[in-house]
């Protein structure tokens, strides 16, 4: 065997060694969804507790800027100060938003009893789904 045929084999079982059991596969996607849903249960209750939630908007940030270092030359300027243009510059504006606390909680209990749902029954659905494998 020469070298090349070796290096191929050995490359090959890596590859397959590392695309993991289907039990493995379905794991990982409960253990994903169950981080995600947490994040969502996490931040509808932060909005409950304030009263209100955040959005990011996105705003034109055209006409003239003082730029103070980092200066590019987008106009008059010396040194890295000068005065310049800033269109097609965007900026993100973070602002409150008035929320529905009823729906809020709505959205909460929701979360909640998919998070339960995850935890209680997301192992035993991969292991149910490893054994039809079989």
């Amino acid at each position: 065997m020469s070298r090349a045929t070796v290096a191929v084999g050995c490359l090959a079982m890596i590859c397959l060694s590392s695309c993991g059991t289907p039990q493995e596969r379905c794991e990982d996607a409960v253990s994903a969804e169950y981080k995600q849903v947490s994040r969502l249960l996490a931040e509808v209750q932060a909005n409950i507790s304030r009263g209100y939630a955040w959005e990011n908007e996105v705003r034109d940030g055209g006409g003239f800027s003082f730029c103070a270092g980092g200066f590019d030359g987008d106009g008059w300027g010396w040194g890295g100060v000068g005065l310049g243009t800033c269109y097609g510059d965007t900026n993100v504006v973070r602002k409150r938003v008035p929320i529905d606390p009823t729906a809020e909680m709505r959205k909460r209990d929701a979360l909640q009893e998919r998070l339960e749902a995850l935890s209680t029954r997301g192992a035993d659905a991969c292991a149910a789904s490893d054994r039809q494998a079989e």
